[in-house]
C-alpha cells in the first residue's frame, strides 16, 4: 500500500530479464475468474502500476515528494499514450529514473531497476543481468525517458500537492502525529497518484479535497472524531471570514463543487479496489 509513506510533520527492444504486468484488459474479479471486458480495468492498471512505483520508492527511500512525482509523470503519460502502446514497467522505471534526476536525488539507474525486479519477484534474475543486456536495457529506458518527457511536453515540475496539503492542515490546526487526520489525508493523497486523478485535478484541489475527506471520515472513526469535529469547526470559522471560502476554494464559485467531485472520485478509487480483491497480482506467465 501507498500509505506507508507518512508526512513529517513540522517542517520496445531486445528482450531482456525486466519484469512484466497483467495487461490491463486481463483482471481477476474478487471470484477470481478473469474478466477480459472489466470497465474498471483502465483503474485497476493505474492502480497497480502506481502501486509498484510507490513501492520502489520506499525500497530507495526517495522520499514521499520524489515517489509521487514519479507516480504522477506515469500517470500523465498514459493520458497521452494508449496502454500497451509502451512497456509500463519501462515506463514506470523511466519515471523514477527522471524524478529522481529533477528532485536531485543521487540513485542509480541499475538500483532502480533491480528495485523493480525485486518487488515483483524477479530479484535473482535481476542480480544475474548481464553487463550487456544491462546497457541493452539502459538504451531502451533512455528512449522510454525521451517518451515520456515528449508526451508531458518536457514540463517535468515535481508535485506541490503536499506542500499544499501540509500548509492547509496548520491553517486548520491539525495536530502532528501519525495517527491524526493529517496523516489519513496524507494517505489518501498517495493513494491519488495511483490514478489519472492526480494528473487531472489542480495539486491545491487534490490537497484540499484529502483532507476534507479525512475530515469526513475521521467522524466516523471513535480515535479521530475529536480531532475532525474541532477541524471542521476550523474550517467552518475561516469561511465566515471574508474571502476565505474563496480562497480555499470551497465556494461554489471558487471549485467548491469541484472539490466535492474530487471527492468522491478518491472514494471510488477504493470502490474498485473492493471489487476487484486480489486483482493487482503480477502474471509471471513470460518472465
Amino acid at each position: 500500500k501507498p500509505s506507508d509513506s507518512r508526512p513529517s510533520w513540522g517542517g520496445g527492444g531486445a528482450m531482456v530479464a525486466v519484469p512484466a504486468v497483467s495487461p490491463p484488459g486481463n483482471v481477476e474479479s474478487s471470484d477470481g475468474e478473469t474478466d477480459e471486458a472489466s470497465p474498471d480495468a483502465p483503474a485497476l492498471f493505474r492502480r497497480r502500476m502506481g502501486s509498484l512505483v510507490w513501492r520502489v520508492g520506499a525500497d530507495l527511500e526517495l522520499g514521499t515528494v520524489a515517489t509521487a512525482t514519479a507516480a504522477l509523470y506515469f500517470q500523465r503519460f498514459f493520458l497521452v499514450e494508449k496502454e500497451g502502446s509502451f512497456d509500463a514497467v519501462r515506463v514506470a522505471i523511466a519515471c523514477v529514473w527522471l524524478s529522481a534526476k529533477v528532485n536531485e536525488m543521487a540513485v542509480r539507474l541499475r538500483d532502480i531497476v533491480n528495485s523493480f525486479l525485486a518487488l515483483q519477484g524477479q530479484g535473482q534474475e535481476g542480480k544475474a543481468m548481464q553487463m550487456e543486456a544491462y546497457w541493452t536495457l539502459r538504451d531502451e529506458l533512455v528512449s522510454h525517458e525521451q517518451a515520456v518527457l515528449r508526451a508531458m511536453t518536457f514540463d517535468v515540475e515535481p508535485t506541490p500537492a503536499y506542500a499544499f496539503l501540509s500548509e492547509f492542515a496548520r491553517l486548520v490546526h491539525c495536530e502532528p502525529g501519525e495517527r491524526g487526520l493529517v496523516a489519513l489525508a496524507w494517505t489518501l493523497l498517495n493513494d491519488a497518484f495511483c490514478s489519472d486523478l492526480c494528473a487531472l485535478t489542480p495539486a491545491p484541489r487534490m490537497a484540499m479535497a484529502s483532507l476534507l475527506l479525512a475530515v469526513e471520515m475521521g467522524r466516523r472513526v471513535p480515535e479521530l472524531r475529536r480531532e475532525a469535529e474541532r477541524v471542521a469547526g476550523c474550517v467552518d470559522a475561516l469561511c465566515c471570514e471574508p474571502q476565505m471560502e474563496d480562497f480555499l476554494g470551497l465556494s461554489a464559485g471558487a471549485g467548491g463543487d469541484e472539490l466535492e467531485e474530487v471527492c468522491r472520485d478518491l472514494l471510488a478509487l477504493y470502490e474498485v479496489d473492493r471489487k476487484h480483491a486480489g486483482a493487482g497480482r503480477v502474471d509471471t506467465k513470460g518472465f
